[in-house]
């Protein structure tokens, strides 16, 4: 008798404890779940007060490249484009490296004359042996936007490590640089490269213009299962181009 009620009581018991931890469970997920929705919304507040702030700070600057297309003296081009507040820094290089894309000649040169004074370039070349992917691919695309030449090496060594995409942007500096001595590694860098980037790898290489032409060449003749005959056929129509001879 007595031991039918001590196994009743267990069952009873067990139950109940049962019970009381999918209760608790169910309130921690509750709040877990909470808990996320609340800092996704603090984290999209904070990004568009932020993105709020860096776009007016951008605006107090933007006379400055007024002053580069009028083609004024330097120096007070340089004293334009000084930042003037801390956190300055960043919204002014990110501000030229977006101009930068639009302009050509003189322009373009006061600029990347200005960004070297003023530390931006030193900056970027420093920045691409950081661990950090996403400061490595930003300091890419702001090198390669104005074309500084001797982050060639560096960026070339990119290439030797890291995911397909930070090899991508690399590739994309490089071609955006210009320098032809860089066009081997483009082919070698095809090999770390799946067969769907092919096509835009040859884009890329055909950046470089004539140079490219023997090269652009070698990388279908190293993939040609990456080119279907429609595409192959784009390719050399391109490179033999008349505008692209030139």
């Amino acid at each position: 008798m007595r031991a039918r009620f001590f196994r009743t009581f267990l069952l009873v018991f067990e139950g109940r404890l049962s019970l009381r931890i999918v209760v608790l469970a169910t309130v921690l997920l509750v709040w877990v779940v909470a808990l996320l929705f609340a800092y996704m919304a603090l984290y999209r507040i904070y990004h568009r007060i932020r993105a709020d702030y860096r776009a007016r700070r951008a605006r107090l600057y933007m006379p400055a490249i007024e002053l580069v297309l009028l083609e004024e003296p330097y120096e007070q081009v340089l004293a334009a484009l000084r930042p003037k507040r801390w956190g300055d820094k960043s919204v002014v290089h990110e501000m030229m490296v977006e101009n930068m894309r639009h302009v050509v000649g003189a322009p373009f040169d006061f600029l990347g004359r200005a960004a070297r004074d003023l530390g931006f370039v030193a900056a970027d070349l420093r920045s691409l042996r950081s661990p950090n992917k996403l400061v490595r691919g930003l300091a890419l695309e702001s090198l390669g936007v104005m074309r500084i030449h001797e982050a060639v090496p560096d960026i070339i060594a990119i290439l030797d490590h890291g995911g397909a995409d930070i090899r991508l942007t690399a590739l994309r500096a490089l071609a955006a640089i210009g320098d032809v001595s860089a066009l081997p590694h483009f082919l070698a860098a095809s090999d770390r490269l799946s067969p769907p980037m092919m096509v835009r790898l040859a884009s890329l290489m055909m950046e470089f213009g004539p140079p490219a032409r023997v090269t652009v060449r070698q990388l279908i003749e190293r993939h040609p299962d990456a080119f279907n005959v429609r595409t192959t056929a784009l390719v050399l129509r391109e490179i033999t181009s008349r505008e692209f001879a030139e």
